[in-house]
C-alpha cells in the first residue's frame, strides 16, 4: 500500500477537522498508531494541529501475529510517520505467533511503560472511538462487569504510574463511519487487519452484529446514547470512591482495606471498594454475583472467605486482604457456561475459528497450554472442578493414560499450587488442566469451526 507524496498527505491532514484541546501535560505527546484506519486518522488529526504538532511521538507496537502483514504494518506507520515528519519508535513482540488477548496486551503495555521512561511522555493517546464504547458496553454488560469496567473506555483516565491515557475521537464524539469517510476524501490510505474480520474473538462478533442491523434496531445515533451513559456511569463510580475515601476505604502500603467504615451502607458501594481492592490485587472484571459474598459480609458488618478467580479473599475484623494460599476447589462439579468467566475457579470457554493461520501455530506448538487450549468437545457438557487423587488422563500425544499427579509432579508445578487448578471435565471426563496438555480425545485435526478455546485467567504458575 503505497503513501501519497508527503505534501499530499500533509495537505489532507491539515484539513481533519480539529480535534479537543489536550489536557495538561508536560512533555511529548505519545501516540498508539497501529497502521489501522482508527489510529492513522488519529495521528494525522493530531499532526493538523500546529502547536501540538512538535511533540508528537508514535509509538507502533508489532505483536507478530500475523506474520509478513504484521511487518508490513511496521513499514507502512514508519513511512507514515516520516512523511509527516513525526518521530516514531518500533517495538517487538519478543514471541510470535497466535497468542491470548491478555498476553498480547501485557506485551504492549510493557514496551508503553519502557517509552515513558525512555522519552517522559505524561500523556498516551489512542484511537479509541464511539463504536468502541457501545462495544465495550455490550460485552461487559453481558459478563455482569461493575461500574468502572461499563464506563470504559473513558476520554481521559489516569493510571497509577502517572500517566494518563487521552482518546480524543471519543471527546469528540467520532465514529468510526465519520473517520473512514474522512480518509477516503482525503485520499489518506491505511492498513486493514484480516483478523478483525474473523469470528474468532467475541468483539469481532459484536461488531458484526452492530454493523449487521445495530441502526435499524437502536435508531441513529444510538453510539452517542452509548457514550453519554457511559460518562454517567463513569461519573457515578468516580462519586462511590470519593465517598469510600472519605470513609478511609483505601488500599495500606501492605496491601489491606479497611472496611469497618462501610457497615450499614449501601451494598454498591462496598462493591465498589472491592473491586477497587481486587482491581489492585490483579483480579479485574469479577462479576457482582462472585462479589456478593464478600459485600454482604462488609454491609452486614461479618466475616467471609471467598475464592475470586483463583484468589482466596478475606473479610475479618472490619479488614479485606488476599490470604497467600491457595483455594482447595473440592471435588463437587460445577457448570462451565459457555461465553462468560468463571470468577470462582478463572476459566473462560469460549467458541471460536481455528483458521489455516492458528491452526499452523497450534500445530507448532507455538501456544503454550499453560493458559490457554484449543480443542473439540460439547459445549452444553462442559463442568469443572477441582483435582480428586483418582484423576488420570490421557495426554495429548501421549500413547495411554496417566495420573494427573504424576503430571503435575513432572511438570514442576509447584505441590501449593496444584489444589488451584480447576480441572474441566465434558460429561465426567478430563479435557483440560491448565499448565498440562488437553486430552487426546479433544485433539483438533485440522483447522476448525466452533473450536472450543479455554482460557485460564486464575493465578500464574511459577
Amino acid at each position: 500500500m503505497s503513501l501519497p507524496t508527503p505534501d499530499a498527505l500533509r495537505a489532507a491532514a491539515s484539513l481533519l477537522p480539529r480535534l479537543p484541546s489536550t489536557p495538561e501535560a508536560n512533555g511529548p505527546i505519545a501516540v498508539a498508531v497501529s497502521g489501522g484506519a482508527d489510529s492513522v486518522y488519529l495521528v494525522c488529526a493530531l499532526w493538523a494541529d500546529e502547536a501540538l504538532r512538535p511533540r508528537l511521538r508514535v509509538l507502533h507496537f508489532d505483536h507478530r501475529v500475523r506474520g509478513e502483514a504484521s511487518a508490513e504494518d511496521a513499514r507502512f506507520v514508519s513511512a507514515l510517520c516520516s512523511a509527516l515528519g513525526v518521530p516514531c519508535v518500533l517495538g517487538l513482540r519478543a514471541g510470535q505467533g497466535a497468542a491470548s488477548e491478555a498476553d498480547l496486551r501485557s506485551a504492549r503495555d510493557t514496551f508503553f511503560a519502557e517509552q515513558r521512561q525512555a522519552i517522559g511522555f505524561e500523556i498516551l493517546c489512542t484511537a479509541h472511538h464511539l463504536d468502541d464504547v457501545v462495544e465495550n458496553a455490550l460485552l461487559r454488560l453481558a459478563r455482569g462487569a461493575g461500574l468502572a469496567g461499563l464506563a470504559a473506555p473513558r476520554a481521559l483516565q489516569d493510571f497509577r504510574d502517572g500517566h494518563r491515557r487521552w482518546r480524543p475521537l471519543i471527546e469528540a464524539g467520532i465514529a468510526k463511519p465519520a473517520l473512514l469517510a474522512a480518509l477516503r476524501d482525503g485520499g489518506i490510505p491505511w492498513r486493514e487487519d484480516a483478523t478483525n474480520l474473523l469470528p474468532i474473538a467475541t468483539r469481532n462478533r459484536i461488531r458484526a452484529w452492530l454493523a449487521a442491523g445495530g441502526q435499524a434496531a437502536l435508531g441513529e445515533g444510538y453510539a452517542e446514547g452509548f457514550a453519554r451513559s457511559a460518562r454517567i456511569i463513569g461519573d457515578a463510580q468516580a462519586a462511590l470512591a470519593v465517598w469510600a475515601h472519605e470513609l478511609g476505604c483505601v488500599i495500606s502500603a501492605t496491601g489491606t482495606m479497611p472496611v469497618g467504615a462501610l457497615k450499614g451502607r449501601p451494598e454498591a458501594l462496598a462493591q465498589e471498594c472491592v473491586r477497587e481492592f481486587l482491581h489492585r490485587h490483579g483480579v479485574a472484571d469479577a462479576s457482582a454475583k462472585s462479589l456478593l459474598p464478600l459485600t454482604a459480609a462488609i454491609a452486614a458488618g461479618g466475616e467471609v472467605q471467598s475464592a475470586v478467580r483463583g484468589v482466596i479473599v478475606r473479610v475479618k475484623s472490619g479488614e479485606l486482604s488476599v490470604l497467600t494460599e491457595a483455594p482447595m476447589f473440592g471435588p463437587a462439579e460445577r457448570r462451565l457456561r459457555v461465553g462468560f468467566p468463571d470468577d470462582e475457579c478463572g476459566l473462560l470457554a469460549e467458541l471460536v475459528d481455528v483458521d489455516e493461520a492458528l491452526w499452523k501455530n497450534l500445530s507448532h506448538g507455538d501456544i503454550s497450554p499453560a493458559r490457554e487450549v484449543y480443542i473439540v468437545a460439547p459445549p452444553a457438557a462442559l463442568s469443572w472442578r477441582g483435582r480428586v487423587e483418582a484423576d488420570r488422563y490421557r495426554p495429548l500425544g501421549s500413547p495411554g493414560s496417566v495420573k494427573l499427579s504424576d503430571l503435575l509432579i513432572n511438570r514442576k508445578i509447584p505441590a501449593g499450587q496444584r489444589e488451584a487448578l480447576p480441572v474441566v471435565l465434558s460429561e465426567g471426563s478430563i479435557l483440560w488442566v491448565p499448565g498440562l496438555p488437553p486430552a487426546e480425545s479433544a485433539r483438533l485435526a485440522g483447522p476448525t469451526r466452533g473450536a472450543l478455546r479455554l482460557t485460564w485467567l486464575g493465578l500464574c504458575l511459577s
